[in-house]
């Protein structure tokens, strides 16, 4: 979190752009080099790996899909140790995830993404497991193993996955059940006693009809920093989780894949270190805020290290979450008809000591309950004909209970009033905020590609949703001992008044898409799309009276130009495109300009335009190289209106500020990551294999208009080296992430009239060895 010169960062990231795509080509060069005919080489083992992908809900080779999509397969994610969807960033540019807890919790495309603190409102960012759309962006905190591949579809999608998105989805597909004996075992033991196990075993269950899968991993240890008051090591890890899954295969015409999951988490996973409050206004006036609370009521000395955690209250976190989901295919003649059932529950309860101090002062947090229904029937034709189509009809329903309860403690009266006043104007009292929202969506779509001729095609889509949403925000408080007349105004002027806030929004919508591609030659593939989608309006969970609790859509435009190549006979790939993004009636946080109470609304519009490549090389039997990177945008067309800091609420100071021409927070101008992997046979059956991962980001920050909560540019660098057996029964891996051991943080929360700035901690340096087992 140290500053540089942003001329000096640019430069950096335009060098390491630079010497990708130099490595790139020349790994290509060399492909070349090696035997001019190329093609045959590649078809014997010298080819890069070719990704079938799912994007379009069929099966199709990454490099034959006209649509800006990037893809990780399971083995290279699990030999990488990118264990959690934060760290497909080392693989994927453009794309980020905000992985605190269950609720703190986001998945960002091109610079935007979810609102990671809004139960009420979607994620622009869609994710997709095993055909089911998660709606929550708290589902997206889990840990995905036993992993087929991932993909990442930006831009709207709609037109066949599930739900409407905005921005993109990630799509995660695990494995299968096998009629083939398939065991796994996996030990890790890392730094700061952080130990992982990861088991699946597979196999038939009745020969050729029934097939099982059972995966398992448990986690624990990993605490980085130790809290003075009870020693306890927090943001560790003290997770487990079980999958089963069932194949039936009855017949040709029929198969159903059944799939059971529970995921379960007690962590110090809710640090959030202070890393500044400003104590006077920007005009140099004072201001008491967090900081000079503290030393007026204790003499207490706020700490901005954060690793000076000292927390009396603080307490684990629990999640859990549970999933049914059943995936059946029917042949109908030609055609197949896909049934996808699903039910998801999320239940999360944070413990935040929310004062940041060794004082008892106040505890806070968002108790969540979240229970997902949907089904999706999608009919499809086969592929081949001139004209290749799909539809179908998706169902939602979905509940969200989210209860804001703030606990005020027996140092609560120094801290809100005065040192002076009685302990029991607030001890014991209790304030909730409970939000509902109830969501019933439904929708039909299809989508078609016309073979126009052998080389050209057009694809086009079409959706309409209609959803009706109801929402209310009921805020009350309640404990504490009985006050005199003299003394209850101080209570008052704390908890507030009760008061409900409700309503009820029914909307529809149309997404589209056209998507035309033209085969220049077999190698190369020229494509442009332009879509549109939708996102649900988000419900205001924190309203207040006269607040909108439904507000409208987000609505986006998009439109893509891209390349896709194969080059050395199929040795390496080159791929790249350029897009540009607008968000109409993007949801966010207005102030009103004649109080200071703000609130949800659709604040304007937003512009992500910019440009994204990937490649890769497999430049020798032994070396791969791959590579993707970007430098894209995200401005306020429009945001009049917007809170400003605090260190901006002086009197006399403008209520509001004007974030137009500004950037959004959290996203980077430039992006990118470049990977290696070797593999040398040794004989004997053994080989030696070794990687290296570095990903960067340039700088981001909080609010444009504030000197905190900026992150400057930074390198990640992962890497190691291992010996695997004959078959792959067995290997040992030596391994670290974040190597060189940067600290950085991956997001702030901005200040308030008792909270300091904050920030979410990315992982020092951790160093571990993996032992693999396979029995058969």
């Amino acid at each position: 979190m140290t500053k540089s010169k942003t001329t000096h960062s640019k430069a950096r990231l335009l060098a390491g752009a630079s010497v990708l795509a130099c490595a790139v080509i020349a790994g290509v060069a060399q492909a070349r080099e090696v035997d001019l005919p190329g093609a045959a080489e590649a078809e014997s083992g010298q080819a890069v790996d070719q990704i079938t992908i799912t994007a379009r809900r069929r099966e199709e080779k990454l490099q034959d899909v006209p649509i800006t999509v990037s893809a990780v397969s399971g083995q290279v994610l699990k030999t990488e140790r990118l264990d959690r969807v934060a760290d497909y960033a080392a693989k994927i540019a453009n794309f980020g995830a905000l992985q605190q807890n269950a609720r703190v919790s986001t998945l960002t495309v091109r610079g935007l993404g979810g609102n990671a603190n809004s139960d009420g409102s979607e994620a622009g960012v869609g994710l997709i497991v095993d055909g089911v759309f998660f709606t929550h962006p708290g589902f997206s905190w889990l840990d995905f193993v036993d992993l087929d591949h991932i993909e990442l579809a930006r831009g709207p999608q709609g037109t066949l996955l599930g739900k409407n998105t905005t921005l993109g989805a990630l799509i995660v597909t695990t494995k299968a059940p096998s009629y083939r004996p398939d065991a796994t075992l996996s030990t890790t033991f890392s730094s700061r006693d952080h130990y992982q196990v990861r088991m699946n075993i597979s196999g038939p269950i009745v020969a050729d009809k029934v097939a099982g899968r059972l995966t398992l991993y448990g986690d624990t240890g990993g605490g980085w920093i130790s809290n003075k008051i009870d020693g306890k090591d927090y943001l560790d890890n003290r997770r487990w989780a079980v999958r089963g899954q069932l194949q039936f295969d009855p017949n040709p015409s029929f198969t159903d894949r059944l799939i059971v999951e529970h995921y379960d988490t007690d962590e110090y996973n809710n640090y959030y270190p202070p890393v500044g409050d400003p104590l006077t206004y920007v005009n140099g006036t004072v201001r008491n805020g967090w900081a000079r609370k503290l030393k007026t009521g204790f003499g207490y000395a706020a700490s901005y290290d954060v690793n000076d955690a000292n927390l009396d209250t603080q307490a684990r976190l629990i999640s859990k979450t549970d999933g049914v989901s059943n995936i059946a295919d029917f042949k109908l003649g030609a055609n197949t008809l896909t049934s996808i059932s699903a039910w998801r529950r999320l239940y999360y309860r944070p413990s935040n000591d929310s004062d940041y101090t060794p004082y008892p002062i106040f505890r806070a947090g968002y108790d969540v309950d979240v229970d997902q229904f949907s089904q999706e029937l999608r009919l499809a034709s086969p592929t081949g004909d001139r004209i290749d189509w799909q539809t179908g009809i998706y169902l939602l329903r979905q509940q969200v209970r989210s209860n804001y309860r703030v606990e005020l403690l027996s140092k609560a009266s120094a801290f809100f009033l005065a040192p002076t006043l009685p302990a029991a104007i607030l001890d014991g009292v209790e304030g909730d905020q409970i939000g509902a929202a109830d969501t019933t969506s439904a929708a039909v779509f299809g989508q078609a590609a016309w073979h126009v001729s052998e080389r050209a095609t057009v694809t086009a889509g079409l959706r309409y949703t209609h959803e009706s949403r109801e929402a209310s925000n009921r805020v009350f408080s309640f404990g504490g001992a009985a006050l005199p007349a003299a003394l209850a105004p101080y209570r008052a002027a704390v908890t507030g008044s009760a008061y409900t806030v409700s309503g009820k929004k029914n909307d529809g919508s149309i997404s589209w898409l056209i998507n035309p591609s033209y085969r220049i030659s077999d190698n190369v593939l020229a494509y442009a799309s332009a879509s549109y989608g939708e996102k649900s309006g988000a419900a205001n969970l924190g309203a207040k009276v006269g607040d909108t609790i439904i507000i409208g859509p987000e609505k986006s435009t998009d439109y893509e130009l891209g390349i896709k190549t194969t080059l050395a006979g199929g040795r390496a790939t080159l791929n790249a495109n350029l897009y540009n993004n607008t968000i109409d009636g993007y949801q966010a946080t207005l102030s009103d300009p004649t109080s200071t109470r703000t609130y949800l609304a659709n604040v304007g519009k937003v512009r992500l335009r910019g440009v994204e490549m990937e490649g890769a090389a497999q430049v020798s039997d032994h070396l791969n190289l791959s590579f993707s990177t970007a430098w894209g945008e995200a401005i306020y067309l429009s945001y009049r209106n917007a809170p400003p800091p605090v260190e901006y609420g002086y009197v006399g100071a403008p209520l509001s500020v004007d974030l137009s021409g500004k950037s959004a927070p959290f996203a980077p101008n430039w992006t990118g990551n470049l990977s290696a992997r070797w593999e040398q046979p040794l004989g004997g059956g053994l080989s030696f294999f070794a990687y290296a991962n570095e990903m960067w980001r340039s700088r981001a920050n909080l609010n444009p208009l504030s000197s905190y909560g900026r992150q400057d540019g930074y390198v990640l660098t992962n890497a190691g080296i291992g010996l695997r057996g004959r078959g792959e029964r067995w290997s040992v891996t030596l391994w670290s992430k974040n190597l060189f051991d940067k600290r950085y943080a991956v997001a702030f929360a901005a200040a308030t009239t008792i909270t300091p700035y904050t920030a979410i901690l990315g992982d020092p340096r951790t160093v571990g060895i993996t032992l693999t087992a396979k029995p058969f």
